[in-house]
């Protein structure tokens, strides 16, 4: 009679293909968690981008108004830019520069005029945040009320300005800055 034969060593048929259905069905959970988690790095990074923008230009607005010159060339609400000014140079001896700031068609732009006596036509737009649905500024005057008009020609400055930006998703950022 003979021994009985032993099993060679190693897997089944059946035992491999239920080896590579589970491999196959942990993969396809690695992809999806891989693509949601890259989508969310994506989303981060956007909403970073955006955020440092928001900063960028709230830094120039707050050096563009601390460096306004008191007397003439600062108007709000009464021309085409929501803000207008005339302000002093960065460097000594250069002339002052006018700006101004404007929202047109959800685009916050930044006016710079090539002389401060420069009409408003002549004002070059630089557009410096897009997505914004709002933009208001008050002037503050020496009885303590807001204004949002200050016309040019103006002796003083008023005491401070308040920027209220409001971004499309609406998000609101306000903003106070001394002038004296």
């Amino acid at each position: 009679m003979r021994p009985p034969r032993r099993a060679a060593p190693g897997f089944t048929l059946l035992e491999l293909l239920v080896a590579l259905a589970v491999l196959a069905v942990l993969a396809a959970l690695c992809f999806r968690g891989l693509t949601s988690v890259l989508d969310a790095e994506a989303h981060v990074r956007d909403e970073a981008r955006r955020w440092n923008e928001v900063a960028l230009l709230l830094a120039q607005l707050r050096e563009d108004i601390s460096y306004a010159v008191d007397g003439h060339g600062f108007a709000l609400g009464v021309t085409d830019a929501g803000l207008a000014l005339t302000r002093f140079a960065e460097l000594p001896g250069a002339p002052p520069r006018r700006v101004g700031y404007r929202l047109r068609e959800g685009t916050l732009e930044y006016l710079v005029w090539p002389s401060p006596g420069a009409g408003a036509a002549q004002g070059a737009a630089h557009p410096v945040l897009g997505g914004v649905a709002d933009l208001r500024f008050s002037a503050l005057r020496e009885d303590g009320s807001w204004t949002p008009e200050w016309p040019a020609g103006t002796p003083a400055l008023p005491r401070a300005l308040a920027v209220d930006l409001v971004l499309a998703r609406g998000e609101r950022i306000t903003r106070l800055y001394p002038l004296r």
